[in-house]
């Protein structure tokens, strides 16, 4: 059972949270709705499972419509960053206590508790109590109590924000392996571009309420469709210069870029850092920071006033204060119109 919104609008007051937002999630994926804080995803969330209600547009869970039911009718799984578990109870009455709401057989609750916590590995911790438990332990729990009444959606908002990054990565992959072994259809709310490329099978990239872009996680980091999206998505952000057009050409110093729009007098060049190179027909930048992150260097650099990052070869040695002539990797560059910011072609 996958999930479609239609022409979704969310109010708070005057004030429009979501705007028109039409989604088709596909039944046993894992999508993540990433964005900057405020962009709407968590609104979008909660407007799915029920806490917010509509102002406008429709919500199916397959072909039932949903709109606006209380979250007890949906029969969702709900997992949000701070875990929500009773700490007086053991970790098995933690897991047992929505089945026992919705009156399972006694029997047939405490079978589906071991399923679960098997499933997510913590079947040796149930009869400890909550405060028992490390960060990732207890987030586990709250997975675990989700998946209990076997819910065909899973919605997960910024489940792992409380926890170490360690705990973060670990965590992350489990919340991956558990979705493909149950294969529950799962919304995953992030602000972490990285979360959402390690497990996603699509990202729904937002921006102020309104879907940017729906890629997998390569195809997002590939083909950003506009400028926004291309420079939320990898780290370090892209690079950005903007270049002064003239019959299709515009020169930086030594540096020469061909194949950009006749009708444009102006472009922004956006470049990652690990798409750049030392070239004697480059522009010259100043290296201001070197640092080492183990396989590679990350150098900070600027040229007149713009500042860029390159990533370069654990090898590569050079001082802070110097002078690099540098410049994109041909064709490995994206031009974005100055006004629209829409992606145009690369070069």
């Amino acid at each position: 059972m996958g999930i479609r919104l239609e022409n979704l609008v969310v109010k708070f007051g005057d004030f429009t949270a979501i705007n028109d937002l039409t989604i088709q999630i596909p039944k046993g994926k894992l999508i993540s709705l990433l964005g900057p804080s405020g962009c709407g995803k968590s609104t979008t969330l909660f407007t799915i499972c029920g806490i917010h209600k509509p102002a406008g547009g429709k919500i199916y869970f397959g072909e039932r419509e949903v709109t606006g039911l209380e979250p007890e009718k949906l029969g969702i799984g709900l997992v949000f960053q701070n875990y929500a578990l009773y700490p007086h109870m053991t970790i098995r009455e933690n897991i047992l206590f929505p089945l026992k709401n919705l009156k399972w057989d006694k029997a047939e609750a405490e079978k589906r508790v071991v399923e679960v916590a098997k499933i997510v590995k913590i079947d040796g911790l149930l009869d400890r109590k909550p405060g028992q438990l490390s960060g990732g332990q207890q987030q586990r729990v709250a997975i675990a109590r989700a998946l209990a009444k076997k819910p065909e959606n899973l919605l997960l908002d910024e489940p792992l924000s409380n926890l170490d990054t360690k705990l973060r990565v670990e965590t992350r992959q489990e919340i991956r392996r558990i979705q493909q072994e149950t294969g529950v259809t799962a919304i995953f709310v992030t602000h972490d571009q990285e979360e959402a490329m390690s497990i996603s099978d699509q990202i729904i990239l937002m921006k102020d309420g309104k879907i940017q872009q729906v890629s997998t996680p390569t195809e997002i980091y590939m083909n950003p469709c506009n400028k926004f999206v291309a420079s939320f998505i990898g780290s370090p952000a892209m690079n950005f210069i903007r270049l002064n057009v003239k019959d299709g050409s515009a020169q930086v110093e030594d540096c020469i870029f061909n194949g950009l729009p006749t009708n444009k007098k102006t472009v922004d060049l956006g470049f990652r850092a690990e798409d750049m190179e030392v070239s004697v027909q480059g522009f010259d930048t100043i290296v201001e920071t070197v640092e080492v992150l183990g396989r590679e260097r990350l150098l900070t650099l600027n040229h007149k006033g713009d500042t860029f990052k390159m990533l370069v070869d654990k090898e590569f040695m050079i001082e802070e204060g110097s002078t690099l002539k540098i410049r994109p990797k041909v064709g490995k560059a994206y031009v974005f119109d100055t006004e629209t910011e829409e992606f145009i072609t690369k070069c």
